[in-house]
């Protein structure tokens, strides 16, 4: 189902950019194009660039996150007794299947269950019982994943709300993003997959910003590095 919502959501036209689609609001319309029909900016619209996204980078990391969902389930069906799939995280895919379409017309709703979806993923892979090792990895890419669009979303919805400067909020979006990116991968330990996603997906940002703010792209250059040093420490 998580699987299944991600990809109908990156397949789903945008009526704002595509003029021959009848409108139809959804949350990253709205907080992309809160009062506006100007082209996509990527900083006014991380959770959008996420989710739908504009280049090969970001692209690949969706893919990524759909194989991971494929290899979890093939890697559990190999093992002839696993342990039960951890509650939470269970929880936590559901609620990362769910809050796009939530967040169309109950954006602050979205929001919480947004953030609800990588806590329970993580705390699933923390401090429940947990599967073989191999099998978290798939986890912790999704988890990565889900913390970048959920950041997104926060970011969005205070520039649709508060109409602070876009580039400002994706700042601290980003700072916020790294500094909870490190704390979490430093808590997951060799599971460095959860910080793949996020390096991965900084990429793809730092592309998506960079004819439209060098401020943003040198921010996520800035986090990458964090990051790095984090999966350097975690794994030597």
């Amino acid at each position: 189902m998580f699987a299944a919502s991600c990809l109908m959501v990156a397949l789903r036209p945008d009526a704002v950019r595509n003029a021959t689609v009848a409108p139809h609001s959804t949350l990253l319309e709205d907080l992309a194009y809160w009062g506006t029909q100007t082209p996509l900016r990527a900083e006014d619209d991380l959770v959008g660039i996420v989710q739908n996204p504009p280049n090969i980078a970001l692209q690949s990391l969706l893919a990524a996150v759909l194989v991971a969902c494929v290899v979890y389930i093939a890697l559990r069906a190999r093992v002839r007794f696993a342990p039960p799939v951890p509650a939470a995280a269970l929880l936590g895919l559901t609620a990362g299947a769910i809050w796009p379409w939530l967040g169309t017309t109950r954006p602050e709703a979205g929001l919480a269950v947004a953030a609800l979806a990588p806590v329970a993923i993580v705390g699933g892979m923390l401090y429940e019982r947990r599967p073989p090792g191999t099998m978290n990895w798939a986890l912790g890419l999704i988890a990565g994943w889900l913390t970048v669009s959920g950041i997104g979303a926060a970011a969005a919805l205070v520039f649709m709300r508060l109409d602070v400067e876009s580039e400002l909020v994706t700042l601290a979006a980003l700072l916020a993003l790294s500094l909870i990116g490190a704390q979490v991968q430093l808590s997951l330990g060799r599971n460095v997959a959860y910080a793949i996603a996020i390096i991965w997906a900084m990429l793809g940002i730092a592309a998506a910003s960079m004819s439209l703010s060098m401020t943003v792209s040198t921010a996520c250059v800035l986090g990458i590095a964090t990051m790095a040093v984090v999966v350097v420490r975690v794994t030597t």
